[in-house]
């Protein structure tokens, strides 16, 4: 495979073999290039030694997908504005600063950058004792570093994403807008969404046969006239 430098350490890292179950990988087997003659690798990675300390991970997004959400706010919510990786790593050298004893509820808790992730705090769920090494290590994300190309790109590709609803929100608005402009005796007339629908309506404006000629059900008359006592009232409230 193609090499990867160690950070921090020195020599390229060379996959030899991935071990999966099914399809699950499980092992991969390298060897470390430490030649004078090696080339420099295009890529690093950020490891942990075996002796690292087990944590749980939370890491936090923007609540909603949309920079201004809409009075569909609910449909906008970002299922991924908590992520939880409960079976993290850390390196050890951070074990004197992450004990349960120095937690406070009412101040900043301790620090620390985790690599291309960002900055985290000590939650006050943590219960780990340094000196036992036992207890359970929590963090959470404060701050997010700057994006590699990758993630920009993929950025690039959400925004353009959410442009795209926001022009559609934008159109929908619109479109209520314009519906509010319609008085109710003719909005079965008039409404884009049941243009073309009906061809006979009452001395109320109520559809009594479909364009077809098919005379409109009783069923169908009681929803449409539901649909028209709810326009109503956001008509008569729109002129207010």
């Amino acid at each position: 495979g193609k090499p990867v430098g160690i950070k921090y350490h020195g020599g390229n890292l060379v996959c030899d073999e991935v071990i999966k179950n099914g399809k699950k990988v499980t092992e991969l087997k390298c060897h470390l290039d430490i030649s004078e003659g090696r080339k420099k690798p295009k890529s690093y990675i950020t490891w942990v030694p075996s002796d690292g300390l087990p944590c749980e991970v939370r890491v936090y997004n923007h609540l909603f997908t949309e920079p201004e959400p809409s009075d569909r706010w609910e449909e906008e919510l970002n299922s991924e504005s908590e992520i939880v990786h409960p079976n993290a790593m850390i390196d050890p050298s951070v074990i004197s600063l992450v004990d349960k004893k120095g937690l406070d509820k009412w101040k900043s808790n301790q620090a620390l950058q985790f690599e291309r992730l960002g900055y985290f705090v000590l939650d006050i769920d943590t219960t780990f004792d340094s000196t036992t090494k036992e207890g359970k290590l929590v963090f959470n994300r404060t701050v997010s570093l700057k994006e590699d190309k990758a993630v920009v790109k993929k950025d690039d590709a959400e925004s353009e994403q959410k442009r795209r609803r926001a022009e559609q929100q934008r159109n929908a608005a619109a479109a209520r807008d314009k519906l509010l402009t319609i008085d109710p005796k003719d909005l079965f007339k008039m409404a884009p969404e049941y243009e073309g629908k009906y061809s006979k309506f009452d001395d109320t404006g109520l559809p009594t046969h479909l364009a077809d000629g098919t005379e409109v059900t009783k069923s169908a008359k009681k929803k449409l006239e539901k649909e028209r006592t709810k326009h109503a009232k956001k008509f008569a409230k729109s002129k207010k």
